[in-house]
C-alpha cells in the first residue's frame, strides 16, 4: 500500500461533505475519494448541505462556488460562523485572484481550482480530518484553578466545543480555529513553556507555512481581542528565545 493509501485509508466516522451542482463530477469525485477511504457524502447545493447538517456532523466540506441558489461563498461564511472547527475547502473553476482571495476570506481552508488532483485533494482532506479529531477528541474544555486567576470571581475557562474563552470576570471572547488551537496547546502545558515548534504543530501548520514572525504576529493579535472583548490582559507569557506560556499569575 502506497504511503498515501495507507493515510488515507481512514478509521473514522467523521463525513466530509462534497457540494457539486454537477451531477458527472460530483459522482466522480465521491467515488474517487470514497476508494481513497474516505466517508463522503454528496449534495447539489446548499438546501441538501443544510438538511444534512440539521442532523448529523460534518468533519470538513468541499465546496463549488457558483451553485444554483446560494453560492459557496455565502454557505462558507456561514458554517464558519457557526462551526470554526469544520475544514472547508473550494474546488471551483474560478482561477482569479482576486476570486481566490474572496474565497479564503470566507474562511476556507485551501482554494483548490479545477480540475484538480485528487492525490492533491486527499492528502489535504486526510490533514483537515486530522486537525478535526485533534480539535474535538484531544481537546476537551480545561478550567484553570482558581488560585492562578487574578480575580476571586473564576478562572480563566476555554470552552474548545464552543470556540469560547470566559474571562474571570464573566466576559466572553469568540475564538477563530487558530486562536482556539493556540490558546488550547498554551492552557495544556498547564504553566510550562511551549516552544514554537508545538504551537505551530498544534495549529495545524507545516513546517514551510510558518517563521517565527508569523507566530507572534497571530499571538500578539490574539492577546489584543481578549483584552478587547474582556477588559482583562490574557495571561500569555513571552518567553525568549524558546516561545510562550499560559501563566494565570501574570
Amino acid at each position: 500500500m502506497s504511503t498515501l493509501h495507507a493515510h488515507s485509508a481512514l478509521k473514522t466516522k467523521a463525513s466530509i461533505g462534497l457540494v457539486e451542482d454537477e451531477p458527472v463530477l460530483r459522482e466522480e469525485l465521491s467515488f474517487q475519494l470514497q476508494h481513497k477511504g474516505f466517508k463522503v457524502v454528496a449534495f447539489a447545493d446548499a438546501a441538501g448541505l443544510y438538511r444534512h447538517l440539521a442532523t448529523q456532523p460534518l468533519a470538513v466540506v468541499v465546496l463549488d462556488i457558483g451553485l444554483p441558489g446560494e453560492d459557496g461563498i455565502s454557505i462558507a461564511k456561514l458554517l464558519r460562523s457557526h462551526n470554526p472547527l469544520m475544514g472547508l475547502v473550494f474546488l471551483t473553476a474560478r482561477s482569479l485572484r482576486d476570486d481566490r482571495l474572496e474565497g479564503l476570506a470566507a474562511g476556507a481552508d485551501a482554494y483548490l481550482v479545477k480540475p484538480v488532483d485528487i492525490e492533491e485533494l486527499a492528502l489535504l482532506l486526510q490533514r483537515l480530518l486530522e486537525r478535526h479529531r485533534h480539535s474535538t477528541t484531544a481537546l476537551v474544555a480545561q478550567q484553570l484553578p482558581a488560585t492562578a486567576a487574578k480575580t476571586d470571581e473564576q478562572a480563566w475557562q476555554l470552552q474548545p466545543h464552543r470556540a469560547v474563552l470566559i474571562a474571570p470576570n464573566g466576559t466572553k471572547v469568540r475564538l477563530t480555529l487558530t486562536e482556539l488551537q493556540c490558546l488550547t496547546e498554551l492552557i495544556s502545558k498547564k504553566g510550562k513553556p511551549c516552544n514554537h515548534t508545538e504551537l505551530a504543530r498544534a495549529m495545524g501548520l507545516m513546517p514551510d507555512e510558518w517563521d517565527r514572525h508569523r507566530l507572534e504576529v497571530i499571538v500578539s493579535r490574539l492577546r489584543a481581542k481578549v483584552e478587547r472583548g474582556t477588559g482583562l490582559t490574557a495571561p500569555i507569557g513571552t518567553m525568549r528565545g524558546v516561545g510562550y506560556v499560559w501563566d494565570a499569575s501574570l
